[in-house]
């Protein structure tokens, strides 16, 4: 029976040893599914790469995962190399909460953008996708080193976002409530509330995360593979079938990401069978 093991839980050799350290946010934490939830369960999914260990949390940012972030002990603990070395892969998903926090890298006042680009202050952008260019390689090397003696370098899967939706809702489930995200930010700087615009700021974003953050960490050879998600999922029409928020899939959502942008990239260490 697929097992994602929480920070908290002790390993089992009744339900089984976990076989992929996954560190991330709310795209593997999600309530309801998540990434990690459609994986482990998805039938072309090798029965060996069922169990995972969690890290992270629903909000996390990239940065709580290493230096002084309230993630990083945990990280630490898991990548000592007594229980790096039992894992044969590593997932990471972060990133989107830090752009949130700064708030999307927006101008102070966009209430005359004509277009999304014009609605980006430069700057800020460049200050927010060093700092996590810079954070997201950190993670990668504390991972090399708690597996510096394997005889092969386990894969490093890094998980690309799609395009959201702005459209201001947010997630509720009984008394639990969180969000929305993007849509405060964008009213924060004034952006007109046309949602052709305001979904064009979230291309951009999106866009630039994984132009000038994941992929330039891509490097098959050195098994680092960014996992790129993007225009899978749709922006228009039933989009809601898709997105069941303006920051999270549907199960359905999940499981077309899974299909389209997961699978592949896993087949190719037969984490994934055909």
């Amino acid at each position: 029976m697929p097992h994602i093991y929480k920070p908290e839980e002790h390993w089992s050799t009744e339900t089984g040893f976990p076989a992929a350290l996954a560190i991330g946010d709310s795209w593997f934490w999600y309530l309801n599914n998540s990434i990690l939830g459609t994986l482990v369960h998805h039938p072309a999914l090798s029965d060996d790469h069922r169990n995972l260990q969690l890290v992270g949390y629903n909000g996390a940012m990239l940065r709580d995962y290493v230096g002084d972030g309230r993630f990083a002990d945990t990280v630490n603990h898991f990548l000592q190399p007594r229980y790096a070395e039992a894992f044969s892969e590593f997932y990471i998903s972060g990133a989107g909460n830090d752009a949130v926090d700064f708030g999307l890298a927006l101008r102070d006042d966009c209430s005359r953008a004509r277009d999304a680009a014009s609605c980006i202050d430069d700057a800020r952008m460049t200050e927010l996708l060093a700092g996590l260019s810079q954070t997201l390689r950190t993670l990668v090397a504390a991972i090399r080193a708690g597996t510096r003696d394997t005889v092969l370098p386990r894969p490093i899967f890094i998980h690309g976002y799609d395009y959201p939706v702005p459209d201001g809702r947010g997630f509720g489930f009984g008394l639990i409530h969180a969000g929305p995200w993007m849509a405060p930010a964008m009213d924060a700087a004034h952006v007109p509330p046309g949602m052709a615009l305001r979904s064009d700021i979230a291309q951009i974003l999106i866009d630039r995360l994984n132009d000038d953050v994941f992929a330039p960490l891509h490097d098959p050879a050195a098994h680092v593979i960014h996992i790129d998600s993007r225009g899978i999922l749709h922006r228009a029409g039933g989009y809601k079938d898709d997105w069941a928020n303006e920051m999270h899939p549907t199960n359905l959502g999940f499981a077309r990401i899974v299909d389209h942008a997961w699978l592949p990239a896993l087949r190719r260490y037969g984490i994934a069978l055909e």
